[in-house]
């Protein structure tokens, strides 16, 4: 089970050129300004600019097996606009003492925008640029890669639920600790109340923009759809209740596939209101396609997600890449087979195990998701989850 690979944008490349151009000129001029000597501000600029190209490499590589975690494939120049203000907060950060860094935002934005390796090395290379440009001490350094990548960790891989409030905790007392290590404790000075107000004041606005940048983040990414979704997973749609009006079986069908969708889709960690919806009306096929065509303001209601796993789905064979589409073909096979059995002996006790292994052998041995981005491990999961739900099976008589 193979992933697809995207194909690279020339708008990619020129937003990482774009990226080099500013950190190598704007590191020439800061340094200049700050009296940096030649050889030095040379050697600043050559590692900036390797630094981001390292950085770009490694994106680009993340992109092409499909590594980006969210929906950040789809949307890759968003994290060169990330990389374009973490690089000014590095050039800022070189007129900053050092206790006053806010790189734990630099850290969290660029991981959410990308994935973990990637936020916290393109993040790293920045940190290296502030350091250059202010000529702070190698503790500066190790302080917001440790506190960096913690937070970085913490925030991997939100869910729906959203619950931040714990990890923020937790990043902002390892940002405490850190400094307290790493410029409280090796001053040169008995330590006193004064040395904790650059720290205190980093902790602050670290938080306030941390969680600015959540919030932001959870508007494009997490609940990017919630409104539309709502509209269009809502069983009184018109659309939905034309269905219930017309063929009442076919309507049972495409709920009962719904809720496995929906279930698996979250144990999973995959687009559960994706997948909630492409279940609810991928029955339709042609008749959805008119309706679209008939009003244009249809086809906007359905989320990008949502239609790229409907297409998936009626195009069939080895086309199905994505792990949503995966899973509604599994769903919608195994609730067929099940209903229609019960339909022809209503009497019959099924053995459901039986049914669900010889679905999915069935699948392995066709090779049907041989292109598939899902992996053994979840494949074997959702098959799991089929066999725990006997009880819900009543309901399909």
């Amino acid at each position: 089970m193979e992933k697809n690979k995207p194909d690279l944008n020339w708008k990619l490349f020129l937003a990482e050129f774009a990226i080099l151009i500013l950190g190598g000129t704007g590191v020439w001029f800061l340094g200049g300004l700050r009296h940096m000597p030649e050889d030095r501000l040379l050697s600043g600029c050559v590692l900036t600019i390797l630094g981001i190209a390292v950085t770009g490499f490694h994106f680009r590589r993340e992109y092409l097996r499909g590594s980006l975690d969210y929906n950040n494939g789809d949307h890759v120049l968003r994290f060169w606009v990330c990389m374009g203000l973490g690089l000014a907060v590095a050039f800022a950060c070189g007129f900053l003492p050092v206790a006053g860094w806010p790189f734990l935002l630099v850290y969290v934005l660029l991981a959410l925008f990308s994935n973990v390796s990637t936020g916290i090395l393109g993040a790293s290379m920045l940190l290296m640029t502030a350091v250059i440009l202010s000529g702070a001490a190698v503790d500066g350094f190790w302080l917001y890669l440790v506190s960096g990548a913690f937070a970085v960790t913490m925030f991997q891989r939100l869910k729906k639920e959203f619950k931040v409030g714990v990890p923020l905790f937790l990043s902002v007392l390892c940002l405490l600790v850190c400094e307290t290590a790493c410029l409280v404790l090796t001053a040169n000075a008995r330590p006193d109340l004064e040395m904790f107000v650059i720290p205190v004041v980093n902790i602050i606005v670290s938080s306030l923009l941390l969680a600015g940048c959540l919030r932001l983040f959870s508007t494009m990414v997490i609940y990017q759809h919630r409104g539309r979704y709502l509209d269009i997973n809502d069983t009184e749609n018109p659309l939905l209740v034309q269905l219930r009006e017309t063929d009442r079986r076919e309507y049972m069908r495409t709920v009962h596939t719904a809720y496995f969708c929906e279930r698996i889709g979250t144990q999973l960690g995959l687009d559960a209101d994706a997948l909630k919806c492409a279940a609810y009306y991928h029955r339709m096929g042609s008749k959805l396609r008119q309706a679209m065509a008939e009003q244009p303001s249809l086809e906007k209601q359905f989320p990008p997600a949502a239609k790229e796993v409907l297409r998936e789905y009626e195009q069939g064979g080895k086309d199905v890449v994505r792990k949503e589409t995966a899973v509604l073909v599994c769903a919608d096979t195994i609730v067929s087979a099940i209903m229609e059995q019960i339909q022809e002996n209503p009497e019959q006790k099924l053995d459901y195990d039986q049914v669900i292994d010889g679905i999915f052998q069935q699948f392995l041995d066709k090779g049907t998701f041989d292109r598939n981005r899902i992996t053994i491990a979840e494949f074997r999961s959702m098959q799991r989850i089929f066999k725990g739900e006997k009880l819900y099976y009543d309901f399909l008589r």
